[in-house]
């Protein structure tokens, strides 16, 4: 089974008032980070011990990778090509945008490099929305920016939505939903917002947000959202994830199948050899020592049995008998099979023809459902 790699580029030009992932704005340490992010991955594979010609996705996540020069970025994914033999025409290889800081040049130029996905990161198409949510574009700009993505090459292109904005209704996520579709990207990713800690919008909303009446009208315009884009072409394939046919992120698809990864980059994390490391959110540090890991997890071959479970239930496959035979030569262990016989006995998941999947009411707590395997 093939591993996958994600470069972490934690630049932006502001910080978003929701964004608890790691980044900086404004940083003037830009073109050293990049020096250590070669020097990093060169290492690694001085490490390595086993084949690296398996990777057969990456991903540029942040932070927003659309704001460094596009000639870093270019010159760090021609190497991860070169020293892990990866073939573009083949693999699929990401990189995430914001609709202020991509342009067409920039478009133009990640296609030469190999890049074949693009996630935009809309989140709205309504002003207003986007004024709350901190965000530099407006409607005009991101329905540019998917117009120019096309235009560069980019027929593999997902746009992310936001739902749960205070002010924001159901028909305001319906029309976005609508908007991105005419627009012809092929994936849309729709999340909930959430108030994390350290947070802007933890001071600004606090707890205020947990109402019943509006976790109801969340849940409300989640389900209807998701029955639209369905009835669109759009086929919800994870929580937070619908694609027309043969659009699915392969990436994001590997981490809910637990799949091996390498972490490039200050505050990225990776999952190699059955060992969760990671890098400390500190772009001075990652400079310093970009060779240096924090081991975080071992986990036992129990323990990735578990997990995989668990993160199956995201998809909308769910925990299957032939899925764990091909992940792990063989059966559902008992302890397995009793958490699902009681996840469906809480009415959180379904019975399928080869195992389980969340329900509809499951949706709605999946946290509980997860805890069952923790």
């Amino acid at each position: 089974m093939g591993r996958h790699i994600y470069v972490h580029i934690p630049f932006c030009e502001s910080k978003c008032p929701y964004c608890s992932f790691y980044s900086e704005a404004g940083s003037s340490r830009m073109s050293e980070y990049f020096e250590s992010l070669i020097k990093e991955i060169d290492g690694e594979m001085l490490q390595a011990e086993d084949d690296p010609s398996m990777c057969d996705t990456v991903y540029f996540g942040g932070g927003t990778p659309s704001v460094p020069d596009e000639a870093l970025i270019c010159k760090v994914l021609s190497l991860i090509i070169s020293k892990y033999h990866i073939d573009p025409a083949s693999s699929e290889i990401t990189i995430e945008v914001n609709p202020h800081s991509f342009s067409y040049a920039k478009g133009l130029a990640y296609k030469k490099a190999g890049f074949n996905r693009i996630s935009m990161g809309i989140q709205s198409l309504h002003d207003d929305c986007l004024r709350t949510l901190g965000r530099l574009h407006d409607r005009k700009r991101a329905i540019e920016a998917l117009k120019e993505a096309r235009e560069a090459g980019f027929t593999n292109l997902s746009g992310d939505l936001i739902i749960g904005v205070p002010g924001q209704s159901l028909e305001d996520v319906l029309s976005d939903a609508d908007a991105l579709i005419e627009s012809g990207v092929t994936h849309i990713s729709t999340y909930s917002l959430s108030i994390e800690e350290g947070t802007v919008f933890m001071k600004r909303y606090g707890d205020t947000l947990d109402n019943p009446d509006i976790q109801e009208e969340e849940r409300r315009i989640y389900h209807a959202l998701r029955d639209h884009l369905k009835s669109s072409g759009f086929i919800p394939y994870e929580i937070s994830n619908s694609a027309r046919e043969g659009f699915r992120s392969r990436h994001n698809d590997s981490y809910w199948r637990a799949v091996e990864y390498y972490g490039f980059g200050a505050g990225s994390h990776g999952y190699i050899k059955g060992q969760r490391y990671g890098h400390e959110d500190n772009i001075d540090a990652y400079i310093s020592e970009p060779l240096r890991k924090n081991v975080e997890e071992v986990l036992t071959e129990e323990d990735k049995m578990t997990e995989y479970a668990m993160l199956m239930l995201r998809t909308a496959d769910g925990i299957t008998n032939e899925g764990f035979r091909r992940r792990f030569a063989m059966d559902i262990p008992v302890t397995i099979k009793e958490k699902m016989d009681s996840l469906v006995q809480k009415k959180l998941c379904e019975r399928t023809d080869d195992g389980i999947r969340l329900s509809r009411y499951g949706l709605d707590y999946a946290n509980i459902a997860f805890m069952e395997f923790l």
